[in-house]
């Protein structure tokens, strides 16, 4: 029972993050206040909802978030900071994850890393980060002002976080906004599984010859174990 009460209480936290508001189909900006720290004049653009932020890249450049490398494009998006990578090595992960994306970066996907230290994480310390990990083309290191800063937290439900309190685990968000498809994994997940996510909102490709019945996998078979069937 506790367990259930757990799941639950999840649950009506998770799913306001997956929803997405009949305006936003309609149009492409609206205003938003959520009493959250979201700032009453915030531009929330496309079906995602996504707001709209000039940032500061690692390569130096000044651009907008949504509508310079989130438009139309499938994203995963985290936040982490220089300081907290020994502790919580959340670019480690995405950069296995980049591996195994090999050429779909930048061509198809997009990893947004969003610093929240942009005090100390400048564009030069960002850029060096970058290269350290050795960071593929189709991966934005960033800095937002306090004013953008507030916006995406407040969007992606991060408002009211002690940042200053030890955590070992972290949400890793990913979608494709040209249809408003968003999830999340934790950083703790295997670089496969998670990259097997994002794969999933990505777009397809129109079948050509012969079709097939599709179905879970055979086990024994390769590919991820929780796709087995018994025959």
């Amino acid at each position: 029972m506790n367990e259930r009460r757990k799941f639950l209480a999840g649950l009506s936290v998770a799913l306001p993050a997956m929803a997405v508001s009949a305006q936003a189909a309609k149009g492409e900006t609206s205003t938003h206040h959520d009493g959250h720290g979201m700032p009453a004049d915030a531009k929330l653009m496309g079906r995602s909802q996504f707001p709209e932020a000039e940032v500061e890249t690692h390569e130096g450049e000044k651009v907008r978030l949504y509508g310079d490398l989130v438009r139309g494009k499938v994203i995963v998006l985290n936040f982490m900071s220089i300081a907290n990578e020994e502790r919580l090595p959340i670019s480690a992960k995405l950069a296995e994850v980049a591996k195994i994306l090999g050429d779909r970066m930048e061509s198809e996907v997009r990893i947004l890393s969003i610093s929240g230290d942009p005090e100390n994480d400048t564009p030069e310390r960002l850029r060096e980060f970058a290269e350290k990990i050795g960071a593929p083309k189709g991966w934005y290191f960033m800095r937002a002002s306090q004013h953008g800063a507030a916006a995406i937290t407040s969007r992606f439900y991060r408002h009211g976080r002690d940042t200053s309190r030890p955590a070992t685990i972290d949400i890793v968000q990913y979608g494709n906004d040209a249809v408003g498809l968003w999830g999340a994994f934790p950083s703790s997940v295997a670089a496969e599984d998670a990259a097997s996510r994002v794969k999933s909102v990505m777009n397809g490709k129109a079948p050509t010859g012969e079709l097939v019945q599709a179905g879970p996998r055979i086990i024994g078979a390769a590919g991820p174990s929780f796709n087995n069937r018994a025959i």
